[in-house]
């Protein structure tokens, strides 16, 4: 699968992938409403600002493309090493440990220089006593905070709780659709919220992206990209590429209209997997094949986490006035995104001398023989 043919799904392409969800997560970030930018002059130029907002708010997909590379990798990992319950527990610490590692040591510098700087986690955890403090922060050091409804150190680390979630369910997944198929996944996956009376399930559960984790197992078992790649609507091969890509184009911009125009709480499973996945069919065809962008996608989805971790401290807690005050809406993502990006760099950096990875793995392995001889 990592062969750079373009017909597969290579690591190049996850990375690309990541690039593009990260860049578009800013624009999320900073202007999928008016009340996050209300208190500064904004300048939207050549666009209007309604234009700008709905297309900031679209750009949630960047969770769901997160998700689909999730749902698609992990499928790929999981499928011969989950033979049964002893294994897949194995597989499941491993990964859990591994794409914890990142977040923990980012969490832990994080906890420290804030708590330097204005004793921010005080304020955050400590509401009730130093007993409940520390197990709050317990709590949001595993990732968990999210999904136990207790203080986090910043709101968007709620996608922490449903990359465990995700990893925890991919084995339960691979074995249902081994013995009653996909379909049946989708429709339990759709219809256990509505069956509950609970509905919508909320933009940051975990449940609410589960049909592109779907996806991503059905894009990675059945090599969806690369039949994709051989359909031929007619013979000629240039006018088959141009056939496809208004195909391609037509259903992106379709999907955005539809996105805009229905809410999310009656649609959420097209807002979350069908929208998302025709818009990484488009990129994965088309926006990451042009050389020089895919190479400086890649390098974003390389640190694409550290961003995601880092960046809300910068736009909201520290240097909000600092950041919208560059006015022009594209050079406010861009510095955010720059500011960002050479702390994620340095956090790797930092990482590498202290051999942060190499204990990780350490860790990992003890885990895993833990479990084997048990």
């Amino acid at each position: 699968m990592l062969t750079q043919n373009r017909n597969f799904f290579t690591k190049s392409d996850s990375l690309c992938l990541k690039g593009i969800a990260i860049i578009i997560m800013m624009f999320h970030h900073c202007f999928r409403s008016v009340e996050r930018f209300e208190n500064y002059v904004v300048d939207f130029s050549p666009f209007s600002q309604s234009f700008v907002v709905n297309i900031s708010d679209y750009f949630k997909i960047c969770v769901s493309i997160f998700a689909f590379i999730t749902g698609y990798g992990l499928y790929l990992s999981a499928k011969n090493e989950c033979r049964d319950l002893k294994s897949s527990e194995q597989w499941i610490a491993s990964r859990l440990i591994k794409t914890m590692g990142g977040f923990w040591f980012v969490y832990i510098l994080v906890f420290i220089i804030t708590m330097i700087c204005d004793r921010y986690p005080i304020s955050v955890y400590n509401k009730l006593g130093f007993i409940r403090a520390a197990v709050y922060a317990l709590i949001d050091f595993f990732g968990l905070a999210n999904l136990v409804d207790t203080p986090t150190l910043i709101s968007t680390w709620w996608y922490m709780s449903a990359a465990i979630f995700f990893i925890i369910i991919i084995p339960l997944a691979i074995a249902w659709s081994k013995r009653f198929g996909y379909i049946s996944l989708i429709v339990i996956s759709m219809a256990l919220p509505r069956l509950l009376a609970d509905g919508y399930p909320g933009g940051t559960n975990a449940y609410t992206f589960i049909t592109p984790v779907i996806a991503g197992m059905i894009f990675a078992q059945y090599d969806i990209f690369k039949k994709l790649d051989n359909i031929w609507f007619v013979k000629n091969k240039i006018r088959n590429e141009i056939v496809q890509f208004v195909l391609y184009l037509t259903l992106l911009l379709l999907s955005i209209v539809v996105w805009i125009k229905f809410p999310r709480d009656k649609l959420w499973e097209y807002h979350c997997a069908v929208a998302p996945v025709i818009a990484i069919c488009f990129c994965k065809k088309y926006v990451i094949r042009i050389p020089v962008l895919k190479n400086l996608l890649a390098v974003c989805g390389k640190y694409s986490m550290n961003i995601f971790l880092i960046h809300s401290f910068i736009r909201v807690v520290y240097f909000q006035d600092f950041i919208y005050g560059f006015k022009y809406f594209w050079l406010i993502v861009l510095v955010l995104f720059s500011i960002s990006f050479v702390i994620a760099v340095v956090i790797e950096q930092i990482k590498k001398l202290i051999r942060w990875d190499i204990m990780i793995t350490a860790l990992r392995n003890k885990v895993c023989a833990v479990i084997k001889n048990f």
